[in-house]
Parts: C-alpha cells; sequence; structure tokens
C-alpha cells in the first residue's frame, strides 16, 4: 500500500520552475559562449594560414634573390676571375707554349670559360689530340691535356715519321723507336693500307705490339707481319675478320715457340690455326 507523497505547496513548486529554467538558461548560455570560442578559433585559424603561405613565398623569394645575386656575381665581377693557368699531361707539346695559347682566358670568369675558344687557341697543336679544363676556385683554370701517341713508322719521301692510329704525324723517328714499320703507297691519311694496318695493330695483345718490326696490308684480305729478331717469325693475319679471336689464338701459338724458331704463324682461319716451319 503506497504511502501518500508529501503535499508540495504552490510556492515549492514556483520556485523548482524557477530553477529549472535558470538551468536552461545557464545552459544554452554557455553553450553559446562555447559556439563563439570556437568561431574565433576557426577565424583565427583562417587568418593564420594565409600569415604562414605569404611567410613561406618570401622566404622562397627572398632565396631566389640572394641566388640570383650571387650568381651575377660571380659572373660579373672579378670574384672568380681566372689569375692562373695550370697545364697537366704534356710531354712532347712545351707547357709554355699552351699558357702563351690561352692566355686571353685570363680575367674571364671561371663559369664563363669556354670549351670551344680554348679548343681555338689549342688548334694549331698537331700533338694534342683531347683536353679537359677543370676550374679550381677560386682563381685557377686547370687544363688537362692528352697528347697524341705514335703506333707506327712510316717512310714519306724517303724520310721515316712517327704516326699515331689516325694517321697523325708526331714527327721524325729515330733508332731508338721501337714501332712497327708500316708499309704504306701514300700520305697515311689518305691511304687504305694504312688504315687497314693499324686496324690489326690495335687487336694485338699489348705485349706483342712491341715484338712487330713491320707490317704490310696489300689489301684487305692480305695483310702479313714480321717479328723482330733473327727468326724473322712472319704472322699471315689474313683480313679484318674475327680479330679478338685471331689475337687470342696468335698469342697461345707464340708463347708456344721459341723465339729463334724459324716459322709463321698462320692466324688467317683462327678456328684452324697452322703453325709452318721453315
Amino acid at each position: 500500500m503506497k504511502r501518500p507523497g508529501r503535499p508540495v505547496a504552490p510556492a515549492e513548486k514556483k520556485s523548482q520552475r524557477s530553477a529549472k529554467v535558470g538551468r536552461i538558461r545557464v545552459s544554452k548560455i554557455v553553450d553559446v559562449k562555447a559556439a563563439r570560442r570556437v568561431q574565433q578559433q576557426t577565424v583565427v585559424r583562417f587568418k593564420a594560414k594565409p600569415k604562414q603561405f605569404r611567410a613561406v613565398v618570401l622566404t622562397l623569394l627572398a632565396s631566389i634573390v640572394v641566388l640570383i645575386l650571387l650568381v651575377l656575381a660571380t659572373v660579373f665581377t672579378p670574384l672568380l676571375a681566372v689569375e692562373n693557368i695550370r697545364v697537366t699531361g704534356v710531354s712532347k707539346v712545351s707547357q709554355k707554349a699552351i699558357e702563351q695559347a690561352v692566355k686571353s682566358q685570363i680575367g674571364v670568369p671561371l663559369p664563363l670559360v669556354s670549351n670551344q675558344a680554348v679548343a681555338d687557341s689549342l688548334s694549331k697543336f698537331s700533338l694534342i689530340e683531347s683536353f679537359s679544363i677543370v676550374s679550381e676556385l677560386p682563381h685557377t683554370l686547370h687544363i688537362a691535356v692528352s697528347e697524341r701517341q705514335p703506333i707506327a713508322v712510316v717512310d714519306v719521301k724517303g724520310v721515316s715519321y712517327l704516326y699515331d692510329p689516325a694517321g697523325v704525324r708526331l714527327g721524325e723517328a729515330t733508332y731508338k723507336d721501337k714501332y712497327p714499320r708500316v708499309y704504306s703507297g701514300a700520305e697515311p691519311k689518305d691511304s687504305d693500307s694504312f688504315a687497314l694496318a693499324i686496324d690489326v695493330l690495335l687487336a694485338l695483345p699489348a705485349n706483342l705490339l712491341p715484338r712487330v718490326s713491320q707490317i704490310d696490308a696489300k689489301s684487305k684480305d692480305d695483310v702479313t707481319m714480321q717479328l723482330r729478331g733473327n727468326a724473322g717469325q712472319r704472322i699471315v693475319w689474313g683480313d679484318a675478320s674475327q680479330s679478338a679471336l685471331k689475337s687470342k689464338v696468335l698469342a697461345a701459338l707464340i708463347e708456344n715457340q721459341k723465339i729463334t724458331d724459324r716459322v709463321t704463324f698462320d692466324v688467317s682461319s683462327p678456328t684452324a690455326p697452322v703453325v709452318r716451319y721453315r
């Protein structure tokens, strides 16, 4: 059996209703303030992003401007101008002559030194095969030269000259020069037989080349050589085909033969080489 509740006075009911309404109003006020704070924070963030973006852009622009100024200062001022020229790799060509030839590069900023300009200055030196330029900061231009190397001796109008593989004359030969003598009916640059002979010499093992006394390329299918020594050992090379294989076979045949043996090594057919005794 339920007990009857305590009777509530009308004044008390009114007080309870007022308290409830007050709590609701306070809650709404708090919610409004929170919403405003969120709104203000969002506005601040949106305002901050453009500021950060502008800061990044300004930093990049400043970096680019500084870089441009550095480049301009390097190129158009004496900051990195050539004051010294260093030449290396020469033995046949005069170092002083090369320095004199490229003296026009003095005062030119290192980044503006032209390969073509240096090449034009060095074009009169036929013994120079190639070169490279290196900028050595702050004021030195280094020119590394590669000289032409002789590979053969050719008689032209009764005089023996040294020639490189390209047929460029390097000077007169002496009795000390132990290079193969190439029989050529014309100036090497214009001689097919010289070109054929050089192709064969370049295919030979490096240790065998100094032993070759002479080479004769009568035709593209008939190339023969003679080795140094009293035995007069000969090599029948044949045509220019299978040069790598012929070179290996020839090296093996010579290794198994005495230098005093009078023989002919025929590698014109490298898969069936022949050693003929005389």
